[in-house]
């Protein structure tokens, strides 16, 4: 269970500074209407004008202290706030991160970016500002009816009587903008994932003409939360115009009450004029307090969202006992009888295969035949419902995930390049620090060290988001050096050279055939040119190893393989075999 009150344990020195200045900032409040009575009874009736002189320098020091005062505690909440919003943000993405598959198939980015982005924020703000400012107006409150009480009963009753009725009404807003909250809260997940979905696949809106279909679809959940907070909107203008009603008529009535005892010999002017001071101080906190509690239903509603992501442990297990690799046992690849069944429907049908050290092997299959699912189980993206991966002999379900994930450098199928320069981007594969001749040598290997040097700041160039500004082949180029730096154990290459002209794969193809060391490559691919150097080949069907062998062999069988070459080469192709 996710609790924030670590929260409130890692900043208590700052809330500690921030009660200080709080209460010395109501004492110069309280202090201030003192001032006011003893200037009229004692200065401007008395005609002592260096008495009067002196209250009056007194009253402006209180000012001025009363705004250093704030000052330093609004300045202590915020700062509270940010390290709130900080700790939450760090918290909910190393969270997320450690999730696996299904965690994801459940929780779409566009989701997972609002806890982080907007719910993060409405908590922290509600632990720092918020927080301080809910206690100061209590106290506040507290001490301003004590000062009251001593200065006139009459007057203190009058304005006792109204703070019932105003907290009734903020209690009633505050349980009915806890509802508009959750609804508002949804409704930004849907008006971001729309927009994502419509900027992110801009060539495809524009390539089939649908612009005027996603702005109506944008527009729609524009305007659900267009109307939602027009309805959020309606409930703060009734309370406010509810409260400053009744707090105008509250300072009415104790002036009338305060006047009648004036004129009367019971009050003295300058106590008149204090007894108002404090209850113009009551009026304030009044007005605030429903919209402090408006934002603590929002804070609320985002909490519930971010526990509900925070209580979902859907970590990668490590089986016991646990091991290591540390102590190298080999490299060799096993799958011994994997198969996999995701919601009732087998993926994987007892798939066995070994790769040894050195070597490497094609995987072919068509689209739904479970290329990729055979990444993501060796990834532990995802775990096999029965049978067991072995690198080196060992189990993977018993490596911890990290060091699994080291041992293995991937080149997905999905391209992606981060907001980086070409050196960072390299240096994202790289286990230890990388050096320039290290990093420009996979850069070689891939074919990517040419175009990178024609570029304006070679290494250094920013390449944007999801490499922006280059093609789809030099984009793989990158993602293919980024995985050589790695030097890892296995390398698997998921069709990671599609986008690529015949012959720089060829020439790629070659330059990881000539640095294959004691690793193991696998090729997972859709072009016979991918696979057909590799020391074994295997294509699958459905799920199942329908085929295996080496080129030569899977042509002379005549099945599968042998017709998809056939088909992506033509018959010259069986008659050079």
């Amino acid at each position: 269970m996710y609790s924030y009150r670590r929260h409130v344990l890692e900043n208590r020195r700052l809330y500690a500074k921030c009660l200080v200045f709080m209460l010395l900032g109501i004492s110069a409040d309280a202090m201030s209407p003192v001032l006011i009575s003893r200037l009229i009874d004692e200065g401007i009736f008395s005609a002592r004008i260096g008495h009067a002189l002196v209250l009056v320098a007194s009253l402006f020091l209180c000012f001025a202290a009363r705004g250093v005062f704030k000052y330093v505690q609004e300045f202590t909440s915020d700062r509270i706030s940010q390290a709130v919003i900080h700790d939450i943000r760090s918290d909910l993405v190393g969270h997320i991160e450690r999730q696996n598959a299904s965690f994801f198939r459940s929780n779409t980015p566009s989701e997972l970016m609002s806890r982080v982005r907007h719910d993060a924020e409405n908590i922290g703000f509600s632990f720092g500002f918020i927080g301080v400012f809910l206690v100061e107006i209590v106290i506040h409150c507290i001490v301003m009816m004590a000062f009251l009480l001593r200065i006139s009963p009459q007057v203190f009753a009058v304005a006792i009587v109204m703070m019932p009725v105003i907290g009734l009404l903020a209690y009633r807003e505050e349980a009915k903008g806890d509802a508009v909250f959750e609804r508002i809260s949804d409704e930004t997940v849907s008006l971001n994932r729309s927009a994502g979905e419509a900027l992110g696949a801009i060539r495809t809106v524009k390539a089939f003409g649908c612009e005027e279909v996603e702005r109506r679809r944008f527009s729609g959940h524009s305007r659900s939360f267009f109307h939602l907070n027009v309805s959020l909107e309606t409930l703060f203008g009734r309370y406010d115009g509810a409260v400053s009603s009744l707090g105008r008529i509250m300072v009415a009535l104790a002036l009338l009450a305060g006047g009648v005892m004036t004129m009367g010999g019971d009050m003295s002017l300058g106590s008149l004029a204090a007894a108002m001071e404090y209850v113009n101080s009551l009026v304030w906190p009044m007005l605030e307090i429903g919209w402090v509690l408006t934002n603590v239903s929002q804070a609320r509603a985002s909490a519930r969202k971010v526990s509900a992501v925070m209580n979902r442990h859907e970590e990668v297990p490590v089986r016991l006992p646990a091991m290591s690799r540390k102590d190298e046992r080999g490299r060799n690849l096993e799958f011994d009888h994997v198969s996999l069944v995701v919601d009732g429907r087998r993926i994987v049908d007892d798939l066995s295969f070994s790769v040894n050290e050195g070597c490497s092997l094609g995987i072919m299959g068509a689209t739904g035949s479970g290329k990729t699912t055979i990444v993501n189980l060796l990834m532990r993206f995802c775990d096999p419902t029965s049978g067991e991966i072995r690198i080196g002999g060992v189990d993977t379900t018993h490596l911890p995930v990290d060091e699994l994930r080291r041992d293995i450098a991937l080149v997905d199928q999905d391209i992606f390049l981060f907001s980086e320069s070409v050196r960072e981007n390299l240096k994202k594969g790289a286990q230890e620090e990388l050096d320039d001749e290290a990093m420009m040598h996979a850069a070689a290997l891939s074919q990517a060290h040419g175009f990178i040097d024609a570029l304006s700041m070679k290494y250094d160039t920013v390449v944007g988001e999801k490499g922006v500004g280059l093609s789809g082949g030099q984009k793989q180029r990158l993602c293919i050096a980024r995985a050589l730096v790695r030097h890892s154990s296995v390398v698997v290459f998921d069709d990671s050279t599609s986008a690529l002209d015949m012959e720089t794969e060829k020439a790629v193809q070659h330059s990881l055939d000539t640095v294959s060391g004691d690793g193991v490559r696998i090729f997972i691919a859709h072009r016979i040119s991918s696979v057909r150097n590799c020391d074994e080949i295997i294509f699958l069907d459905n799920g199942r190893v329908v085929e295996r062998g080496t080129h030569e062999s899977l042509m002379a069988l005549g099945g599968l393989y042998c017709r998809t070459c056939m088909a992506q080469y033509g018959e010259a192709s069986n008659e050079r075999e």
